[in-house]
Formats: structure tokens, C-alpha cells, sequence
């Protein structure tokens, strides 16, 4: 990813071409991260003569690491394969798609959303001050690289979550029953991941993450009642008969306690 080339149909066609104008594709995408997420009138800068070497080696591992993602993701199927049952070999598809399309989604959203809304925020300081924004390239990349990745692997949490109630290891009553001490912890480290974002940049972010959580909430209860039902048949409500979960206590139908 280092020396990979940002056009590389020119090194066929052109080659003469290509050899004066040869871009690598790194450079090609900091311009566009550039584009997307520095302000206006934002100067980046330096700061130390090895910094943009170091952006460059950094950012090209990132880059390698996303693209190899595929063949990585295939050797550990290929390695726990033999263990899964055939009905858990079904589900394994499903959820590696649904895992990096979730990623990347949650990499597009911090680049185009919170990126932006951050970088504004905290430029709002320095014409209130009236004060040159200048950020050094080293902090302003690592700020990005640091929330996209976080972002992507929190959007993964609905997904993962979906898995441990699809196989039965935890169930949805503790997650509602909990819930509004899980949306502080969800706040906490959307805080952590959006640093000096404020109150509007940490919202950007946290109200997604409760979105995906409550429909993660609703896809699992209907595989903790499918599960259920394969296992004991179905349970109504001895007042309404109106069908019910072993984890509730009243009726939602009548709202008749049940125990």
C-alpha cells in the first residue's frame, strides 16, 4: 500500500504517463480525507520534518490491514470450521457479511459525520478568539484514523449481540432491564471515541448506536422466541391467551401478571 499506484490502469496504457504523474494511492486518499473532514480556512501543518513519513507508514498498514481483512476473516473460518455444527455453519455467512458491511458503514459515517461535526466544533474556539487554526498533520490524522476505526468496530456491536442471543449465551431480559445504565456506558464511550467533541458531536454518534441497539433488542427477542419455541412449544397467557415469553412477567396483551 505504500507504493501502490492511484491509477494503476495508466501503468498499462501509459506508462510514460504514469512514471511522471505516479501518485501512490495513500496520498489520494489523505486528499480526500483531507476534503471531507478539514474545515475551512484550517491550516495543516508539519510540525516535525518526519511527521508525514510517519502518516505515510501509518496510514499504508491501515490501508493493508482493511484491504487483507477478507483473506484474514477466511483463514479463521477455515481454521474453526471443523468445530461448528451445520446449522451454526449457516449462520456464519450471514454474520461476517452483516459484520464488515456494519464496519465499513460506521468508517463512512465517522468520516462524513463526526469527523466533521468534531473538527467544526473545535474550530468554533479559535474564530470566538480569534485565533489561527492550525493543526499538525500528525494529530489531526491520528484524531481521524483513531474515531473511524473505533466507530466502525462499535457499529459491529448490534451484530455481535444479535450472535450471542441467536446461540442462546445471553438473553434480551437483562439488556432491557438494564438499559438505561447501558446507554451511560454507549454515552461513556462515544465520549471517548469523539474526544473534545462536546455535547452535539457525541450525539451524532450515540443516537445511531441506540438505534441499532434497540433493533439488535427486537431481532434478538424474535430468535429468543423462535429458540424457544423449537425447545418447549409456545406459552399464552392463561387470561387473554395471547402469546407470551418465559421472560415476561406481565402480559403485554393485558398486562396481567403472569407469576
Amino acid at each position: 500500500m505504500m507504493v501502490f499506484p492511484a491509477d494503476p490502469v495508466a501503468l498499462i496504457t501509459n506508462p510514460i504517463q504514469f512514471l511522471e504523474m505516479y501518485e501512490p494511492i495513500i496520498a489520494r486518499i489523505l486528499a480526500l480525507v483531507n476534503d471531507y473532514v478539514l474545515p475551512e480556512g484550517v491550516k495543516l501543518i508539519a510540525g516535525e520534518l518526519s511527521s508525514p513519513f510517519e502518516i505515510w507508514i501509518v496510514a499504508s498498514m491501515l490501508l493493508g490491514l482493511l484491504v487483507s481483512m477478507p483473506v484474514v476473516g477466511y483463514e479463521i473460518y477455515a481454521f474453526v470450521n471443523p468445530a461448528f455444527y451445520p446449522h451454526e455453519r449457516r449462520l456464519i455467512y450471514p454474520f461476517l457479511t452483516a459484520f464488515i458491511v456494519l464496519f465499513f458503514v460506521g468508517v463512512a459515517f465517522a468520516l462524513l459525520f463526526v469527523l466533521p461535526a468534531l473538527m467544526k466544533f473545535l474550530v468554533l474556539f479559535a474564530v470566538m478568539f480569534k485565533i489561527e487554526a492550525t493543526v499538525t498533520a500528525i494529530s489531526f490524522y491520528t484524531m481521524v484514523f483513531f474515531t473511524a476505526l473505533a466507530t466502525g468496530i462499535v457499529f459491529t456491536f448490534p451484530v455481535v449481540l444479535i450472535l450471542l442471543i441467536r446461540f442462546g449465551i445471553v438473553g434480551t431480559a437483562p439488556f432491557k432491564k438494564y438499559r438505561r445504565y447501558i446507554y451511560i456506558f454507549m454515552y461513556i464511550i462515544v465520549a471517548f471515541i469523539t474526544p473534545d467533541g462536546g455535547v452535539a458531536g457525541n450525539f451524532i454518534l450515540f443516537i445511531p448506536l441506540v438505534v441499532m441497539f434497540e433493533i439488535a433488542l427486537l431481532i434478538g427477542r424474535r430468535y429468543e422466541k423462535q429458540r424457544f419455541r423449537e425447545l418447549y412449544g409456545e406459552l399464552k397467557c392463561k387470561f387473554c391467551g395471547a402469546e407470551v415469553s418465559p421472560d415476561d412477567v406481565f402480559c403485554p396483551k393485558c398486562d396481567r401478571a403472569l407469576k
